[in-house]
């Protein structure tokens, strides 16, 4: 019994890191896009930069379906920038996987 115990506390653990990983993962991707987003709007990087923390926090905050692609599609009409969805999702998953390599080699 001592052993399933053990190991149940195991797969608890590792499925906290994991989930606690995913969500700092995705978090540095949000910032990432809300950066090139910033850019976009012709913002300068420090103004990208306060930008994305600001859309970050707004999106952790009220976590919604496509939240971060609503909030920066919103914010290019409001700068008349001309940006589909499907421009901000390729971006999206070309940024993904920098995000988690820069995560992880931390």
């Amino acid at each position: 019994m001592t052993n399933l115990t053990e190991r149940e506390r195991g797969f608890e653990a590792k499925y906290s890191f994991d989930l606690e990983q995913n969500f700092r993962i995705e978090a540095h991707l949000y910032k990432m896009l809300a950066v090139w987003a910033g850019d976009k709007m012709g913002m300068t990087e420090a103004e990208s930069r306060a930008y994305a923390s600001k859309v970050v926090g707004d999106v952790v905050a009220n976590p919604q379906e496509n939240g971060i692609i609503s909030v920066l599609l919103a914010d290019f009409g409001r700068h008349n920038v001309d940006m589909t969805v499907t421009e901000v999702n390729r971006k999206l998953e070309e940024l993904r996987p920098i995000a988690r390599s820069e995560l992880l080699e931390e």
